[in-house]
């Protein structure tokens, strides 16, 4: 071991139980990936609302964030700006004090959302600031598995909207069709019930959901989960798989962002 790893650890165990600085030494000399086994058993319900294990979760919350923002710059590349947040890594009131997860969050740009906020004004703009009222691209560890994909909560419900007003009309549900297509490996779910391949959508497929969902009240999530000894097994790899993954969902994602001209906006 060369002396910046000894010092690492040192400062990691500092002030620590003797149990728990063996964890973080097992931890750094058994990394080999973005991700590890050590990861994961930081969200079993010992250790959920343990302030010990802050500096842990911060340390994998500082990898996520490099994930997200590589995805970001990938995003970007393709001349769309995203904003990034991460979750809380640390217990507190509003995670009921205690980290079950945690996550990196893409959504659209502070430019885009001072568009739309200027249409609604300020009441109803100021909601747009939260992640979870607008569509959003996530990446999500917990005690069993890492997911990753796109969220619509049922309080995002004008991006939901724009979807569904896309999929009530011949052409425009052609897109989504088509969009779907280029996204292999995910689920499409709504509200949290039964699911189905979202690249094996058809066209009739969508023109039933439009029919059936209702923005508002519902909510939909495309989803890939992975478990995590899938993950560890594919540390190597499993940055470079998410963001191929992600960028494949660009076109749906765009889909379902509501912007002054889409469907249902503020020009129709």
């Amino acid at each position: 071991m060369c002396y910046t790893e000894r010092c690492h650890l040192r400062g990691w165990s500092c002030g620590l139980s003797s149990s728990k600085a063996a964890f973080f030494i097992q931890v750094f000399l058994s990394y080999k990936g973005m991700f590890s086994s050590s990861d994961f058993e930081l969200f079993n319900p010992q250790f959920q609302g343990d302030i010990e294990w802050n500096e842990r979760r911060l340390n994998l919350r500082r990898r996520l964030q490099k994930l997200g923002t590589q995805i970001q710059k990938g995003f970007s590349n393709m001349e769309c700006d995203l904003d990034r947040r991460e979750s809380l890594h640390h217990p507190h009131r509003t995670n009921g004090k205690r980290v079950r997860r945690q996550r990196t969050m893409l959504f659209r740009s502070k430019k885009d959302r001072k568009k739309l906020q200027a249409f609604l004004g300020k009441e109803l703009g100021k909601d747009l600031d939260s992640v979870r009222n607008n569509a959003h691209l996530q990446i999500c560890i917990d005690r069993n598995e890492m997911s990753w994909g796109l969220r619509i909560d049922s309080s995002a419900w004008y991006d939901l909207n724009v979807l569904i007003k896309r999929a009530e009309e011949e052409n425009t549900r052609a897109e989504i069709v088509t969009a779907a297509h280029k996204a292999a490996h995910f689920d499409l779910i709504f509200n949290r019930a039964s699911s189905r391949l979202l690249s094996s959508t058809t066209s009739r497929d969508w023109r039933d959901i439009a029919g059936t969902i209702c923005p508002g009240e519902h909510s939909m999530e495309v989803v890939r989960k992975m478990s995590a000894n899938t993950v560890v097994e594919r540390a190597g790899e499993i940055d470079s798989l998410i963001s191929r993954d992600l960028l494949n969902l660009k076109d749906f994602f765009f889909l379902c962002n509501w912007t002054l001209d889409s469907p249902n906006g503020a020009t129709a």
